[in-house]
């Protein structure tokens, strides 16, 4: 997904408004699934505010494609950050050895 993201920045000033909140819609969903993932050993009280996020944009997306092009590429970035952030939690718990 962060790759799709780093391609989609690129066409972002082609993008029309209905695009855009199509890409913001599959990020979210792609975001949502590895937060899931990734916190699913992580205590509720410590993960809300990420679990918070997604309900959150979701209410916005309309607002948020109407942005100008700096901005919702700015935010695209951090959802790209976040995700391989969430890539590498993810990779690394898949890595650890359970000894019995």
């Amino acid at each position: 997904m962060a790759t799709d993201i780093h391609d989609a920045c690129q066409v972002l000033p082609q993008l029309d408004g209905q695009s855009r909140c199509r890409l913001i819609e599959r990020v979210l969903e792609r975001l949502e699934a590895h937060l899931c993932y990734a916190l699913q050993n992580v205590p509720a009280d410590n993960r809300y505010w990420l679990e918070a996020l997604v309900p959150s944009v979701r209410t916005s997306v309309d607002e948020i494609a109407l942005l100008e092009t700096q901005e919702l590429l700015r935010i695209l970035i951090e959802f790209e950050k976040l995700i391989c952030l969430l890539d590498d939690i993810i990779a690394t718990a898949s890595c650890r050895t359970t000894f019995h």
